[in-house]
């Protein structure tokens, strides 16, 4: 489980979380559009895992990345 660290640690969560929980709800829409509509992820979970960490970019901490995805695909809440 993913705790953070330092300043940063809960900002890269928050962010992913954000990012996830965005790509879940256009998944659940077939009327959308834009950039992540047009990424056609659906709601496979491992591409909007991959989606998720390729925006997020390589020097985001994966373990806190990771735990912000996981949380909005088994849909809790935030936890920071």
């Amino acid at each position: 489980m993913f705790e953070p660290t330092d300043d940063g640690g809960w900002m890269v969560y928050r962010r992913a979380y954000g990012e996830a929980a965005r790509l879940i709800e256009i998944a659940r829409f077939d009327h959308c559009f834009g950039r992540d509509f047009a990424a056609g992820l659906g709601g496979n979970a491992g591409a909007i895992v991959a989606e998720v960490r390729r925006r997020m970019g390589p020097s985001a901490d994966p373990e806190a990345v990771d735990s912000g995805v996981n949380d909005a695909l088994a849909g809790r809440r935030p936890r920071w």
